[in-house]
């Protein structure tokens, strides 16, 4: 059974002068780093001491080790903080210290790594911003700060960061403010996620530059307006997510020409109109758009139907062919008029079996005046309905 001393080995190790690999990852040790591994071989290229049970702090006598390459110390139990001595360690280019309990700010002193391509802190309880100095790592690929109590706006530095090729993730932290313009820059960055923070204002257009990227999701933030059209320029896009946010506007029609396109979360924000039918959108297993004003889509969807609204071409039809009618009728009752009276005029004038044969003309006459005065009026009022 393991005790407090379970690393107690590592010092005899400080005898081996051309050690240059220490590797006690995925066992079962507990214990605490010793102090001692200060004095390990300047050999020393790579410790890799991940998923254990160690407990403790980090030994700031690591930085002693000035060859080391790699340091992998995840998934275990560590607290306190990272040390600021890290940043002399020149020659490292993997820090993986993710899944401990460790705290307090991530050490600007890490800018000073500039041959570090992957950076793993995730899963911790850091806080404060995060350095800007990190934009001086031009040899990093790998930048995973997720699931932190970090705070602050993003720094340009690092968003445009343009080595980052591999992962940015940013995701569930407390960051503040607008993404900056400068995310144009990662146009090789294949994983981009920034979901589950308090970010704000509109999704900048120059995210269409990171034309590399595979996996984006903007979700569970506080974005606005109109998606950018320079979207469409995201050819490679496998999953595209930008639900809970408050957003805005019809869903663009470039959406469904992404082939690569295979998971689309537009869900809860206002976008409204008619939903696309191809691309995407025809895979009900592969798009969400509930919490929206959408209508239309796939019957899988189950969306409303889209209203059918009246065009202005019809509206322009209906009102042409009611000024059609009306003057046509005001002609022809005009012209029964004049009749009517002139035969009353001459009715007086002559013979009584003439004036009977009048008589019955008059009569068919005003028959054919009220019928066609009628009949036009109901012609009127369908047209009025009618389109």
């Amino acid at each position: 059974m393991q005790g407090p001393d379970d690393l107690s080995f590592i010092t005899p190790l400080t005898n081996c002068n051309v050690l240059s690999l220490l590797d006690i990852q995925v066992n079962n040790f507990g214990g605490t780093i010793p102090s001692s591994v200060a004095n390990l071989s300047v050999e020393l290229q790579a410790m890799k001491l991940g998923v254990n049970r160690i407990s403790g702090s980090i030994p700031r006598g690591i930085s002693n080790l000035l060859n080391l390459k790699n340091l992998e110390v995840y998934l275990n139990l560590l607290t306190g903080s990272i040390p600021d001595e890290f940043g002399k360690l020149g020659q490292l280019n993997q820090l993986v210290l993710s899944g401990n309990m460790l705290s307090g700010i991530i050490p600007s002193s890490l800018g000073n790594l500039t041959k570090l391509n992957k950076l793993y802190l995730h899963v911790n309880q850091l806080s404060g911003g995060i350095p800007a100095s990190l934009g001086n790592c031009h040899s990093l690929q790998m930048l995973e700060i997720s699931n932190n109590k970090l705070h602050g706006t993003i720094p340009k530095e690092v968003i445009g960061l343009s080595s980052l090729s591999i992962l940015l993730n940013l995701s569930w932290n407390s960051l503040t403010g607008p993404l900056p313009s400068e995310v144009g820059k990662l146009t090789h960055l294949t994983t981009l996620d920034i979901s589950s923070n308090k970010l704000s204002g509109e999704i900048p257009g120059t995210l269409g530059d990171c034309q590399s990227l595979e996996y984006l999701s903007v979700s569970n933030n506080s974005f606005r307006g109109l998606l950018p059209s320079s979207l469409r320029n995201l050819r490679g896009i496998q999953v595209l997510d930008l639900s809970h946010n408050e957003l805005f506007g019809e869903v663009p029609e470039y959406l469904e020409n992404l082939i690569g396109l295979k998971l689309l979360n537009l869900s809860f924000n206002s976008f409204e109109g008619k939903v696309p039918n191809n691309g995407v959108f025809a895979n009900a297993s592969g798009v969400s758009v509930i919490g929206n004003k959408l209508c239309g889509g796939i019957p899988e969807l189950r969306l409303p139907s889209c209203p059918i609204h009246v065009t202005n071409d019809n509206q322009k039809k209906k009102s042409s062919a009611t000024l059609i009618v009306i003057p046509t009728v005001s002609v022809i009752g005009v012209a029964i008029v004049i009749i009517l009276s002139w035969l009353a005029l001459i009715c007086s004038s002559v013979n009584p079996n003439d004036r009977m044969v009048i008589s019955e003309v008059l009569t068919e006459l005003h028959e054919i005046r009220e019928l066609l005065v009628n009949g036009t009026t109901l012609k009127v009022q369908n047209q009025s309905y009618l389109g």
